[in-house]
């Protein structure tokens, strides 16, 4: 079972207009609303392809929104372990102007995570969790949450074989690296943040710093470049992947796309390394094509072929 974490989710409601205006009332031309948070997008990209893995989602929910949030995940068919709190589920809305292809994200503030509702949440998801079970932490901790919450997670569970995935940054990507997760996945900004004593300014130190002693113990350490590509460690192989520029419609959620591919291939282990690494690049890429969380197998089966490949 893979267990995603996701205390702080919302409705994600994502409106397509043509030429926003500040002054005139602006009539979105198509509406579409989501389960949301970065969890749901990560199980959007797992359930993309057949076969299919078995994943749960632990989040928080409240009011009338978290009823309907259940019922959109509910038609995906996706799985929740979920936690009452008496404050309605947010809205998130982003507004897309498509003829000038720019982007407005308007998220609304979450409830308050006290500390009796974070105890609720985590007796919780440990109580869920098996050993050699999967757990997925992505984004920023909550707040109320302690820098060290993913790290004392890892060290309750240490001892069962459990196969963490973080990518989050700041103190709690510190805290979690201390406890040598299987795959950390985080972009070059958040890398900075873990090894403030290196520098970066070309592929040759990012390959530096992931053959160092530093990252020895931790299998998958994987970087994104943004439009430079990934870079990546894959056990002892260190790997640059790029794609050829693509025209990005809505980078929204292009992290977590990949994560869920990466994710789903290497808890299959159907394919070697750096074809996981091909299939979540492709998925990412594949999403920034669309103007909705969403991917077309044409175009995962293009840009997995274009990708360009350099072994370091």
């Amino acid at each position: 079972m893979i267990h995603l974490i996701c205390p702080n989710p919302a409705i994600d409601r994502t409106l397509l207009v043509e030429d926003f205006s500040e002054a005139l009332p602006n009539r979105p031309y198509d509406v579409r609303e989501f389960a949301g948070g970065k969890s749901f997008n990560v199980a959007y990209a797992m359930d993309f392809e057949k076969p299919s893995v078995p994943y749960c989602i632990h989040t928080i929910l409240g009011g009338r929104n978290g009823a309907y949030l259940q019922e959109l995940a509910l038609k995906k068919d996706i799985q929740l372990q979920t936690t009452t709190v008496d404050i309605n589920t947010r809205f998130c809305n982003i507004i897309v102007d498509t003829k000038n292809e720019k982007i407005y994200p308007i998220y609304e503030n979450s409830f308050v995570l006290d500390a009796a509702l974070l105890k609720t949440f985590t007796d919780q998801l440990l109580h869920a969790i098996q050993p050699k079970d999967m757990v997925v932490f992505s984004g920023s901790l909550m707040k109320g949450m302690p820098d060290d919450y993913i790290a004392q997670i890892q060290a309750q569970l240490k001892g069962q074989e459990i196969r963490f995935f973080v990518d989050t940054s700041g103190p709690a990507l510190v805290e979690a690296y201390k406890e040598k997760p299987e795959v950390i996945k985080i972009n070059d900004e958040e890398l900075c943040d873990l090894a403030p004593d290196f520098s970066f300014n070309a592929l040759a130190d990012y390959a530096s710093f992931l053959k160092s002693e530093a990252v020895a113990a931790i299998p998958y350490f994987i970087v994104t470049l943004g439009s430079k590509g990934v870079i990546a460690k894959l056990n002892k192989q260190i790997y640059h992947l790029s794609v050829p520029p693509v025209h990005a419609k809505n980078p929204i959620a292009c992290g977590d796309f990949f994560l869920g591919g990466l994710v789903k291939y290497l808890t299959l282990e159907q394919l070697e390394d750096l074809d996981v690494l091909k299939k979540a690049i492709s998925y990412s890429t594949a999403n920034v094509l669309n103007w909705f969380p969403e991917m077309k197998q044409a175009d995962i089966d293009q840009i997995n072929q274009e990708i360009i490949i350099q072994h370091l």
